[in-house]
């Protein structure tokens, strides 16, 4: 097998890439994800001018392989750094089992070491793509894990052919969720908001919040603009004030997840002086929950931050 590996040319080759992408994620047939303005959005928007880097693979002219990192800004310590936040890789159905993957990264990442990168990073969803990431090099740093928090449960019960227990399960769920709730602090007001522009002193909650974290990503409001400009996305920001400042935020969009409706949370920002707030977060999203008749609320995050902001405390349950 002649594989020739190089820099992807968006320009010339973007056709290509986005029939690959349809072809390794057919679950996005329909929506905006498969579409050329996605990918505009994602690789060549990002804020700050920063470029992403982007490699493809091919069997004479065919596309049989794609990898990309985007330049996400962390801080390290007291320092920031650009990182490759490695994603969308691809390779093509017809050609698996041939190295592709392993010789596509290998590829890659050399040439993201060439191009000044400390370290890259990724959160990949499908368990099959992790052996070929520890093949050229990668580490599991951590583990990852999906929490959820059911209010109903006739989705879950549906798929496992079990609808009839849902009249038991449910009241059962309701009275488990009342009491599991944590106390709610009336001292602090909320609001849910639409436009990210709209939350005026997003970036002096975001400064305080990161001077209490040794390393994140950083979140300010360039970032999150574009964030939550995704083509064809809807996202809710619930933020909480005490005495008419920003101490928590919240963003959220409706997402379908093993079948079940729910509020899929993105980022889940509390300053450590005000967790006594997260008791309001929690029954501020189960009315959500309710309003746009979803069943589950469900967030990925580190064990240390599920712990800090009292998930399990509160009836989230690791992983679904």
């Amino acid at each position: 097998m002649d594989l020739n590996c190089r820099i992807f040319d968006h320009k010339t080759q973007l056709a290509q890439q986005r029939q690959l992408f349809i072809d390794c994620f057919p679950e996005n047939i329909g929506t905006k994800t498969v579409e050329a303005i996605h990918y505009y959005w994602k690789f060549q928007n990002f804020p700050g001018n920063l470029k992403s880097y982007e490699y493809a693979a091919y069997i004479e002219n065919e596309m049989v392989g794609y990898y990309a990192a985007i330049p996400y800004i962390y801080k390290i310590g007291d320092k920031t750094t650009p990182v490759a936040m490695v994603c969308d890789v691809m390779t093509s159905s017809k050609h698996r089992g041939k190295g592709i993957f392993t010789k596509l990264g290998r590829f890659s990442t050399q040439k993201l070491e060439e191009e000044g990168m400390p370290f890259s990073i990724g959160y990949p969803i499908r368990e099959e793509v992790i052996p070929g990431h520890l093949k050229v090099g990668w580490e599991i740093a951590f583990d990852l894990p999906l929490y959820v928090k059911f209010i109903k449960l006739n989705s879950l019960l549906k798929s496992k052919r079990l609808s009839i227990l849902s009249f038991i399960a449910n009241p059962i769920m309701l009275l488990y969720n009342r009491i599991r709730k944590e106390k709610i602090d009336i001292s602090y007001s909320w609001e849910i908001v639409k436009d990210i522009d709209s939350i005026g002193d997003y970036d002096g909650l975001v400064d305080k919040w990161m001077k209490t974290a040794q390393n994140t990503l950083v979140k300010n409001s360039s970032f999150a603009k574009w964030r939550y400009n995704a083509p064809g996305r809807e996202y809710h920001f619930l933020t909480i004030r005490k005495d008419g400042y920003l101490v928590a935020f919240v963003s959220y969009r409706n997402i379908i997840k093993k079948n079940v409706p729910s509020l899929g949370l993105l980022d889940f920002i509390v300053l450590p002086e005000h967790r006594n707030c997260i008791g309001l977060i929690n029954h501020v999203l189960i009315q959500q929950v309710k309003e746009e008749k979803a069943e589950a609320i469900i967030c990925m995050m580190s064990r240390y931050s599920a712990k800090q902001y009292h998930l399990l405390k509160t009836v989230f349950k690791k992983s679904l």
